[in-house]
């Protein structure tokens, strides 16, 4: 019928109950009249009735008229209950789209909701009207034994009636169910899909023969009582397609707040669904060994789809936007403040929609998962109540491996945005800094090649900072405020701290290996190291590595004479574990002391050591490591930090 396009399920629910009661009112009447038939008459009872003994039912021939009718109620081919259901699952099958599909989803429950209960009236009309004790009780002609031994064949014969019942019941849920589970996984899917289609987002079709999941989706669904399940096609997002979009088409598109949530809403329905159609496993109802292993089998197609196909391909591309090659022209500095700042090379976009991959592993994992819920009817709640450690192990694991892909992604992605960061802090500081030096934009050396902290005495410090460090400060302070917001409190000290000591990695690999330091130039060089020291610290707790650069810069500030003090305290002894020598050690000391303009003097074109600089190291009774090849590493932050924790 064409109106049944439009059949509404709380009518259709109410016809299919009116028809089942009236097939259930109908075989009651036949269950008296069976009873009635077969039953031989006892004695007379007042005023001559005759009193029916139905003990005498236990005889073969009532309980097989009794299971001929149920067995044509149930099973004609043409108009038994079985054949009808069928004809009304055609009917929508007819139609031929995705709508029918849900719709038959949806009759698939009322069907299988009424005909459990239909299956429940007719064990208890049976029971009621076919194990009646007798009315005429013990009489003459039947001695107690007698009575007794016939009712007690009588039940066993209801039992093997309900038994047939209960074997109907079964036949007719078992091939619902398998219909119903095949079609709720490839609906599942093809909603999912569509959620990403919908966006314009481009999927990659499954080659052909790829049978990369089936044996985990076996090991999932095998055992669902011979089922024969649907297996979902593996069909991520074109990653190639989603970079021509860039970060704008991301965010616009499949990271957009709706299309995250729209697959959750398909998963939690086809989870309720599977509930009514399996049972919950609570009180003996339902066949827990499907349930669980239904439930387990949708929610592996879902954590299949949410990661291979949607999450981390996107969380790819986020990174793959990333260029960490800096400009090859030099940036112009300072940059304008009352512009928005330079990305670093990090678009602002790339944090937003890492915090929207995050939001939405959370959501997946409240919305889905919602461990320890209570009434949340989600996957742990149902796999706890059927009581299976196996599908529960199993679903576990599928979690876990959902969340660690994608931390390990995430983890990628996140590593690409600290390097691409570290490459433009070096292009501001080295490429910007430099070119401004060697333009005359600051007073410097005659030699440009000492740097920009080589300043002649008696020089003017006209600006707090170097224009290189303050417009790095500047972008460094507004791409902390995108970081902030995407990571979590743990993963921002983490990543923050990271990009601290790159920082000063940068800053000391190029001292050591291009800078000289006046005393003058000292003073800009500690401006410059207490500001990239306090946007450093805007988040993390170990940053002693500046703490260490600070007290190694007043090397730079202080005149020859007091040196010695400087670097082994007030006793001169080198070995006393005082002063620079004991906090940041001898070889780092003296290396950085070397970045003095008068540490060494051209003669002849050849640089030597002056003479205050043999002196003290004479003195000391120490060797010069500038003497050798200088192992820069040796004096990163983390081989300060490794040192720190090996004296501690």
């Amino acid at each position: 019928d064409e109106d049944d396009d439009h059949l509404n399920m709380d009518s259709m629910r109410q016809k299919l109950s009116n028809l089942f009661h009236r097939v259930c009112e109908v075989c009651t009447a036949e269950f008296q009249l069976i009873a009635n038939v077969f039953a031989s008459p006892s004695t007379l009872g007042k005023g001559g009735d005759a009193i029916y003994d139905v003990s005498s039912l236990s005889d073969a021939i009532p309980f097989q008229v009794a299971r001929a009718l149920l067995q044509r109620v149930i099973s004609d081919p043409r108009n038994g209950l079985q054949a009808r259901i069928n004809d009304l699952l055609d009917s929508i099958d007819r139609r031929g789209d995705f709508d029918a599909g849900t719709k038959k989803l949806d009759t698939f429950v009322v069907i299988h909701e009424k005909a459990a209960g239909l299956f429940t009236m007719l064990k208890e009309s049976a029971q009621s009207m076919l194990l009646t004790a007798s009315k005429g009780g013990i009489t003459e002609e039947k001695s107690l034994e007698e009575y007794q031994a016939a009712s007690e064949d009588n039940a066993r014969a209801v039992a093997s009636l309900v038994q047939f019942l209960t074997t109907q019941e079964m036949s007719l849920s078992s091939s619902h169910r398998r219909g119903y589970l095949n079609l709720e996984l490839r609906l599942l899917h093809h909603e999912c899909c569509y959620c990403l289609d919908r966006t314009g987002a481009k999927l990659v079709m499954p080659k052909r023969g790829d049978k990369s999941n089936v044996n985990r989706h076996n090991a999932l669904m095998g055992g669902t009582a011979g089922l024969a399940t649907y297996e979902a096609p593996a069909m991520p997002l074109d990653k190639q397609h989603l970079k021509k979009g860039g970060f704008q088409g991301l965010l616009g598109g499949p990271l957009k707040q709706s299309v995250l949530r729209q697959p959750l809403m398909h998963a939690t329905d086809s989870l309720a669904r599977a509930r009514l159609m399996f049972g919950v496993g609570q009180g003996g109802v339902g066949d827990v060994d499907s349930t669980a292993r239904v439930i387990t089998g949708i929610f592996s197609q879902m954590c299949t789809f949410y990661g291979d196909s949607f999450l981390f391909p996107i969380i790819e591309v986020l990174g793959d936007l990333l260029d960490t090659n800096p400009p090859s022209a030099p940036p112009s500095l300072p940059f304008d403040e009352s512009s928005p700042a330079p990305d670093l090379g990090v678009d602002g976009s790339f944090w937003v929609g890492i915090e929207r991959i995050h939001s939405a592993a959370k959501a997946f994992d409240r919305e889905l998962w919602a461990e320890q819920r209570n009434g949340s009817e989600r996957v742990w709640e149902i796999l706890v109540a059927t009581g299976s450690h196996t599908s529960l192990t199993l679903a576990k694991d599928q979690r876990m491996g959902f969340f660690q892909e994608l931390e390990e992604r995430g983890e990628t992605a996140i590593l690409r945005a600290l390097d691409t960061l570290s490459t433009h802090i070096q292009w501001v500081l080295v490429a910007g800094g430099e070119h401004m030096a060697s333009a005359g934009n600051r007073l410097l050396n005659k030699d440009k090649n000492q740097g920009p902290y080589a300043i002649p005495a008696g020089s003017s410090l006209d600006n707090a900072n170097s224009p290189a460090v303050k417009s790095l400060t500047f972008c460094l302070r507004a791409q902390f405020v995108h970081i902030q917001a995407a990571l979590t409190p743990q993963s921002l000290s983490a990543f923050w701290t990271a990009l601290s000591m790159r920082l000063y990695d940068i800053l000391v690999a190029r001292l050591l290996q291009h800078y000289y330091v006046s005393m003058v130039g000292a003073v800009n060089l500690s401006r410059d190291v207490e500001a990239l020291r306090s946007v450093a610290m805007l988040a993390g707790t170990d940053h002693e590595h500046w703490d260490m650069l600070r007290e190694l810069l007043t090397l730079y500030m202080t005149p020859p004479n007091a040196l010695k003090t400087i670097l082994v305290g007030p006793e001169g002894d080198a070995n006393s574990g005082k002063g620079l020598f004991g906090q940041a050690g001898k070889d780092q000391a003296l290396v950085f002391m070397s970045r003095r303009v008068d540490y060494r003097v051209k003669v002849n074109q050849v640089l030597k050591k002056t003479t205050w600089a043999v002196e003290l190291l004479e003195d000391l009774g120490v060797p010069d490591p500038t003497d050798f090849t200088v192992n820069i590493a040796m004096y990163s932050a983390q081989s300060l930090r490794n040192r720190r924790m090996k004296i501690n």
